[in-house]
């Protein structure tokens, strides 16, 4: 961390900086913009947010003059509000990618079609991509990370979220020489596949997150897109549908996620899991075939093994966005790509009886919730990505709850962003 605080140090030295353009001002937008502040040569010159007041709040909290900002959303005069040195504000998303100022667009929406629109055009013109998005990342990223590499530049997810910080964990056990058995994340919130905003209203409202958020992370959504990141990532699978999701501890892990046949609950190794006791961090299981290793290992307290522990009992979300910024732009590198295509997918359930006709809702909604699969089983059994789903998919027929939701069952909106990518990225077998 050194290099990134002298070389920023540097750069602002010698008058340079990154010019960044943010989208979404809700917990993590937010909170991201304040760190920001604090961070040599890193300048939000746009945020774009469908409320104005929320990026200009954003922003003074951050400690930018009122009088610094200026609110358009006019391409030119975008571009003198930047040429002067103030900061732009705006409700028209393609000033993100269309300003020449900007060097990346940083992605805090967590809408999954939207998302599709703008890690696409940012990239056609030829600027980062930093994404909290995981939810488009699931789904197309593959063919994202593909249009990134041909333009030159950089897609990538973000380190302080879960699946960066578990691809944190396995860069590092590679690096040593490990051989990584399970990437596992923490869940925070206890798991109601039915769970609905109604019925979360009240919780999110004292957390400060929008119902629809708080609900992909209760209903389990949000654990297997973050889970399907990593598998496109590291080229791991669930072990069974939807995961184990046990509980474990940090004293346990080891022993609960052996083999069945040492008395754990995994068929095989190389998986993604999830447990409800080791949140908010995230782990991974490891061992060694070298014998001196693994005295080395008990030595330093590991354990009698073959498998140990390496536990990260942390993520700092937006704070730790600073370091994919840097790495991104100044390194070219990103900090969680799907090297390995579309391994898995997180397919749609029912969380209800859904009737023909029935316009379905995605993430977050009260009509689905989502498990993770090898995509190898969704190609077979032509199933429904849940990220997929816009507000034009309807259904075709009355689905039963609990029905994992097949191609024939929907009518997807094939103009969407969204849906194009993803059946160029299955055409191109990404």
């Amino acid at each position: 961390m050194f290099k990134i605080n002298r070389e920023l140090k540097e750069m602002k030295d010698n008058g340079d900086s990154i010019k960044l353009a943010i989208i979404g001002c809700g917990k993590m937008g937010s909170s991201l913009i304040s760190q920001l502040s604090k961070i040599d040569a890193m300048e939000v010159k746009l945020v774009v947010d469908r409320t104005p007041q929320k990026a200009i709040k954003a922003l003074v909290n951050s400690g930018v003059s009122e009088d610094k900002i200026i609110f358009t959303d006019d391409y030119n005069e975008g571009y003198e509000v930047l040429e002067k040195g103030y900061i732009c504000v705006s409700t028209n998303y393609r000033l993100l990618y269309k300003l020449m100022q900007i060097n990346a667009v940083i992605d805090c929406t967590g809408n999954p079609p939207f998302g599709a629109v703008i890690a696409r055009k940012t990239i056609q013109y030829h600027k980062h991509m930093i994404s909290f998005n995981v939810e488009c990342d699931a789904v197309v990223g593959p063919v994202l990370a593909d249009m990134a590499k041909k333009s030159g530049v950089v897609y990538t997810g973000i380190l302080g979220d879960e699946p960066g910080a578990i691809i944190d964990l396995v860069d590092y056990a590679y690096g040593m020489g490990l051989d990584v058995l399970v990437a596992a994340k923490g869940k925070n919130n206890p798991l109601d596949n039915y769970a609905t905003q109604e019925s979360l209203a009240e919780e999110a409202r004292k957390k400060g997150l929008a119902p629809k958020m708080l609900t992909s992370f209760v209903d389990g959504t949000n654990t297997m897109l973050e889970l399907n990141s990593v598998a496109n990532a590291i080229g791991f699978l669930p072990d069974t549908f939807g995961c184990h999701g046990i509980p474990t501890s940090p004293e346990s892990a080891v022993e609960d996620f052996r083999l069945k046949k040492d008395g754990g609950v995994l068929s095989h190794y190389g998986v993604v899991e999830f447990s409800r006791g080791m949140a908010p961090g995230v782990f991974i299981i490891v061992t060694s075939e070298k014998e001196d290793v693994r005295d080395l290992m008990k030595f330093l307290g590991f354990g009698d093994g073959p498998n140990y522990l390496l536990y990260r009992p942390y993520h700092l979300t937006s704070l730790e966005t600073p370091i994919t910024i840097y790495k991104a732009v100044v390194e070219n590198e990103a900090s969680i790509e799907p090297l390995h295509g579309q391994v898995a997918d997180t397919v749609a359930i029912a969380k209800r009886d859904i009737r023909k006709g029935e316009r379905l809702e995605g993430v977050g909604s009260d009509t689905v919730f989502g498990k993770l699969t090898s995509h190898a089983r969704t190609i077979k059994e032509d199933l429904l990505p849940i990220a997929l789903i816009t507000d034009k998919t309807i259904a075709t027929r009355d689905i039963e709850k609990d029905t994992i939701i097949d191609m024939s069952m929907v009518q997807l909106d094939e103009k969407a962003t969204i849906t194009r990518l993803r059946r160029r990225q299955d055409s191109m077998k990404l």
